[in-house]
């Protein structure tokens, strides 16, 4: 760009930043923190899986007991029984219930204003063997009033959806033997097995 100073023309070459060529920046070029979203898993569908593996290995673990009955695989069985619905309550969002009577028991569901019966093999209706006989405590007293009833089935133990359930005590008794195995269940749906001597 020339200038006139005084009558002489002076010619100011331009600064080299002036000279060079405009380059357009795009805001995205310039993020070098923008998020990105991965292709992970979240951790609730982590826990999810976990449960279900958990669900599956009690499952798989009553169906290759072996078959010789005696009062401490049948104690655990219930126990396994009674942790796989309570996580299956939890995981589905749905009430379950247990029904015993005085020689088996079978795990409910409440659909549509009413106890039915599951699909699911393991809680289905599994009976004692005859040497064996059980007893239900509830609020400290044995519970007599087993009801039996197909049609309209009952559930003494109540397992919640929010992981809470009724809590309750159960005896398996052997004549042939001095002892007892007790299973106990809190509010807050721990159990506890144990085995005792006869009183």
């Amino acid at each position: 760009m020339p200038i006139s100073v005084t009558g002489m023309l002076i010619r100011v070459n331009r600064p080299l930043w002036l000279r060079l060529p405009k380059i357009p920046v795009h805001p995205t070029n310039h993020q070098p923190h923008a998020f990105r979203k991965g292709k992970g898993f979240t951790l609730i569908e982590l826990l999810v899986v976990v449960v279900i593996i958990g669900i599956l290995t009690s499952l798989m673990a009553l169906s290759i007991s072996p078959n010789k009955p005696s009062p401490q695989r049948e104690s655990r069985r219930f126990y396994q029984v009674l942790e796989a619905a309570r996580e299956q309550a939890v995981l589905f969002n749905q009430d379950l219930g247990v029904e015993l009577t005085e020689n088996s028991y079978r795990v409910l569901h409440w659909q549509a204003q009413q106890w039915l019966s599951l699909d699911t093999p393991v809680f289905t209706e599994y009976r004692l063997p005859e040497n064996l006989s059980q007893t239900l405590w509830l609020n400290g007293m044995a519970y007599e009033n087993v009801s039996g009833d197909s049609d309209k089935p009952q559930p003494q133990i109540l397992l919640f959806a929010t992981g809470e359930i009724t809590p309750f005590g159960w005896t398996l008794n052997d004549p042939a033997e001095n002892n007892q195995w007790r299973l106990s269940g809190n509010p807050l749906g721990v159990f506890d097995l144990e085995l005792e001597p006869l009183r």
